[in-house]
């Protein structure tokens, strides 16, 4: 049985902490890429901790032979933020979801690594006005000219789970209206409906596994689908 190396970046995050799990359940090892880590890491794993400002200056090095490579990193944003973005907080969110995710995608790729998956968000365009679908579009497209074989990107609409950093009560008001409306989200709509970052980060693993070369887009429904995975 195969037994990949994996990378994780974000394992701190809501989709991150869900693909270490899912990949401690899975034959191969995992490198799990922090600032810094505060949760049980799992025995195939490894933990390096990183400054993800020295990612430009060739101060990181990595294990060679990586397979697979999960990109979950991103700001923590408030709701108001994604549908506007001031030109202040614009430049720390770029930072992190664009400047970093791209140079761990680089780099893992130097190490050996030929297939890749994204936690994108639906909407992504570079072409977009809202500043937010514009740099996940933008990272979508930049990573597309690195060479991997294999590309996922998931693009889920607002992420359902355990949050460390609990924002009084505007997410549960926020989970309560798309609730409400989910049944009347059909078509393209039903991308947008809400899902278990559990389902995502499982959609993620299950997507580089099955080794689908060429690029693949994981949706609403998609996600759904990991029950054959289980």
């Amino acid at each position: 049985m195969e037994s990949p190396l994996s990378l994780v970046a974000g394992g701190t995050g809501l989709v991150g902490s869900h693909v270490i799990k899912v990949l401690s359940e899975k034959p191969g090892a995992q490198i799990i890429l922090a600032r810094s880590f505060d949760s049980e890491i799992p025995q195939n794993a490894e933990l390096q901790i990183i400054n993800f400002d020295s990612l430009s200056s060739n101060e990181v090095q990595l294990k060679n032979g990586i397979d697979h490579v999960y990109l979950c990193l991103g700001k923590k944003l408030s709701t108001y933020e994604l549908g506007y973005m001031r030109h202040g907080e614009r430049e720390s969110f770029k930072l992190i979801d664009f400047h970093y995710s791209l140079s761990i995608a680089k780099l893992a790729y130097d190490y050996g690594a030929r297939s890749i998956a994204l936690v994108s968000a639906i909407g992504a365009q570079e072409g977009s006005f809202n500043y937010y679908f514009h740099i996940k579009g933008k990272l979508e497209n930049e990573i597309k000219k690195i060479g991997y074989e294999n590309i996922c990107f998931a693009r889920p609409g607002h992420l359902l789970g355990a949050r460390k950093d609990f924002r009084g009560y505007e997410i549960p008001i926020l989970e309560s209206g798309l609730r409400i409306a989910a049944p009347f989200m059909q078509g393209p709509l039903k991308n947008f409906r809400q899902i278990e970052a559990r389902k995502v980060a499982e959609s993620m693993v299950m997507n580089l596994l099955n080794k689908q070369k060429g690029e693949s887009y994981l949706y609403y429904e998609d996600f759904l689908k990991t029950e054959i995975f289980e």
